[in-house]
């Protein structure tokens, strides 16, 4: 398919530029597409979702990175060393709600607050904290974690939906560029039509077999008829362009389509045309909608949010012990005494828990209305798909009946045709009967076109495309 697609990009130029305007080159409407998907500065776009949420989930990992630390305060003044202190280690938070930590002190000085106090070869300590009051089952960053896997898997959900939407986009401009090109055909083969008939009939007017105001009449209708093939051309050439807002090369260079690139004809494209059953489970299919995937998503952020918020109504209550160790030529380990550590305890509780109490409710609320939105987006999306689906099924059966109609159509303006050539007929009626074909043949191109922008609406709400 890659090279198909770069073979096309080069015909593309050819006709644009004008060395190969004795050809027709068909813009095939698979070919197309795969353009469209591989090339489009919009699917480039939508390769970033993925890249933005795979950094939201770095970034939340980030609050469980292990942490070194440093520092040193010295004072010297009037010859004397005030104070020296010097303390580094390691901090590691883990999932579990407590933290890990190690490292060594060192602090000496005249007038040394007592406190700080280390021996001379300084001071080894490891030890833990813990919250076990709020923030034991959950924490912020924890929090944070788990919202940013969601919103990594919301990312490649929107990406669906940005491709989606643009293969939606591009398939209708395909269907009306096609629509386009085929009713300016209808037009320019009724215009020649009757550019043949003028001749004939002045010829026949010359020698005395019709009146002369059938050649009037006839001017008449070939004029008519020029005005609406000018008509449906400059609707074909503003069709083409906004088909090639569509066609890119690598999503950075916009390419032009020549006069001489045309779309599919009609049989070429029943091959694209699905099996037209309704979908049996219609059920399993809404639930796996991206849509209802990204509200359901949307949910489980709320009630990670939700769970926090409960968890600050319990009181801080934060636990830390840290063993300690003189540094000896033997190491810490070797010289650990169980008698020498340091502990504390501290406690925080707002009384009236007016703030948390709100949040909480709030984040409930948000929740319900939430709930309630994806009941009505679910029905929203069962009726489209359901209505897509008959207008779909009904506009091919359309296509069916009057294929025929216009087959009867064109047969009846032979059959007018020639009893005009015999002389029982007049040059009324075969207008007429003229008239009445192309009218069938324009609207049955409008039937075709109606009939594969149902499927593409179908194909788009269920991502089918």
């Amino acid at each position: 398919m890659k090279l198909r697609s770069i073979i096309l990009f080069l015909h593309l130029l050819l006709f644009t530029s004008g060395w190969a305007q004795d050809s027709i080159l068909v813009l095939n409407y698979d070919e197309y597409l795969s353009i469209v998907r591989e090339h489009h500065p919009i699917s480039y776009q939508a390769e970033l979702k993925e890249d933005q949420g795979n950094a939201l989930v770095q970034k939340a990992k980030g609050g469980f990175d292990p942490k070194i630390y440093g520092e040193i305060n010295q004072k010297n003044f009037d010859g004397k060393q005030y104070y020296s202190r010097i303390n580094s280690g390691l901090k590691i938070p883990t999932w579990f709600g407590l933290s890990l930590e190690g490292g060594f002190e060192n602090n000496s000085g005249e007038y040394l607050n007592p406190e700080n106090y280390t021996p001379t070869e300084g001071l080894w300590y490891a030890g833990v904290s813990v919250n076990i009051g709020n923030g034991l089952f959950i924490d912020r960053r924890r929090a944070e974690l788990k919202q940013a896997e969601i919103y990594q898997n919301s990312s490649l959900i929107e990406q669906r939906l940005i491709m989606n939407q643009l293969i939606f986009d591009a398939t209708i401009a395909y269907w009306e560029w096609f629509k386009s090109y085929n009713m300016n055909e209808v037009n320019k083969m009724a215009l020649e039509n009757a550019q043949i008939r003028l001749e004939a009939i002045i010829q026949s007017s010359y020698f005395g077999d019709l009146p002369s105001v059938d050649t009037l009449k006839a001017k008449i209708l070939v004029q008519e008829r020029q005005l609406k093939f000018e008509q449906t051309s400059l609707e074909l050439t503003n069709k083409r362009a906004q088909l090639e807002v569509f066609l890119w090369e690598d999503g950075f260079i916009p390419l032009e389509l020549g006069p001489y690139v045309v779309p599919n004809e009609y049989d070429d494209l029943l091959s694209i045309q699905q099996d037209q059953n309704a979908p049996v489970l219609l059920d399993s299919i809404i639930s796996a909608h991206p849509e209802i995937l990204l509200f359901q998503n949307e949910i489980e952020i709320s009630k990670i949010d939700f769970r926090l918020k409960r968890e600050e109504l319990k009181p801080t209550i934060q636990l830390k012990y840290n063993a300690l160790s003189r540094q000896t030529n033997t190491g810490p380990i070797q010289n650990y005494n169980a008698n020498n550590y340091t502990w504390g305890a501290q406690i925080s509780y707002p009384i009236f828990t007016r703030k948390e109490r709100g949040a909480l409710q709030l984040t409930e609320i948000k929740i319900k209305e939430q709930e309630t939105k994806i009941i009505d987006k679910y029905a929203t999306i069962k009726y489209k798909i359901e209505s897509s689906f008959n207008t779909w099924n009904s506009l091919s059966k359309q296509v069916s009946i009057y294929s025929k109609a216009v087959n009867n159509y064109e047969l009846l303006f032979e059959a007018e045709l020639e009893l005009f050539e015999v002389g029982e007929s007049s040059l009324f009626l075969v207008n007429v009967r003229d008239q009445e074909m192309i009218e069938s043949q324009l609207k049955l191109t409008d039937i075709i076109y109606k009939n594969f922008v149902s499927m593409a609406e179908y194909n788009y709400q269920i991502l089918g495309f």
